[in-house]
């Protein structure tokens, strides 16, 4: 009876040792800090949830909109917004944040100085100068043809080993090198990002009507009119970018 009752207090001393011992182990649990969050939204998507305004970005997300939708993120001060139809997912970096397109359009602020913003669509990186502002957009017109367009400031286009500064005002259509399947989404960052997907091969096209295709060894940019690919910039982009009280 004794040897029963000593084993029952050892237990019930156990299970108070284990429950006292849950707000350490909780308060010492590490937490993942938000990227970002949304500042405007019209049916976007952190995933599968709905994207409210005020909600957290993290890194690693992925961020969607539907027909005619719209998502703005905030990043400190960087600025993303999802046009309409749109897929992407964000990741953080050690100079702000890279996210990489999967289908539609983003439009970009960055403020330049340390903190960028880049976009990776395909295997094209695009990636604003920090020397000023900018203001730029980029649309997956298909997985093998990318337009970017800078309205403000200057853009460093990365396809293979060809680079473009995109000037301000000016409109490149850019013919990527392989069209990317993915078996797992991670950041374009990081060291083993290639082994997670699938390259193939993208077919010369014609870029534009009666302009010959892109051969091997020639350029993959073509300029084309700003206006061709609308001029405007994102509304909700471009209100976050001039209204004094941004924060």
């Amino acid at each position: 009876m004794r040897m029963k009752n000593a084993h029952l207090l050892l237990v019930a001393a156990l299970l108070i040792s284990a429950y006292a011992g849950l707000p350490f182990i909780a308060q010492a649990a590490p937490q993942t800090p938000a990227l970002g969050l949304v500042a405007k939204s019209t049916g976007g998507q952190i995933g599968s949830a709905a994207a409210a305004e005020g909600s957290s970005i993290y890194s690693g997300d992925v961020l969607s909109t539907p027909d005619n939708g719209l998502l703005l993120v905030r990043i400190g001060p960087l600025s993303l917004e999802l046009q309409g139809s749109t897929t992407a997912h964000i990741y953080r970096a050690p100079y702000g944040a890279i996210v990489e397109l999967n289908r539609g359009t983003v439009f970009y602020t960055t403020p330049g100085g340390q903190q960028n913003l880049i976009v990776v669509a395909s295997d094209i990186r695009v990636t604003p100068d920090l020397s000023t502002p900018d203001l730029g957009r980029v649309t997956m017109d298909d997985p093998c043809n990318i337009t970017v367009y800078s309205q403000r400031g200057n853009a460093n286009v990365q396809v293979g080993s060809e680079n473009r500064t995109v000037d301000q005002g000016k409109a490149y259509r850019v013919h990527a090198e392989n069209e990317i399947s993915y078996r797992k989404y991670l950041s374009p960052d990081a060291d083993d990002y290639h082994n997670h997907h699938e390259h193939t091969p993208c077919a010369p096209v014609d870029l534009v009507k009666g302009r010959p295709p892109i051969m091997p060894g020639q350029s993959h940019f073509l300029l084309v009119s700003a206006a061709a690919v609308g001029v405007g910039a994102g509304i909700a982009t471009w209100k976050a970018l001039e209204s004094p009280s941004r924060p």
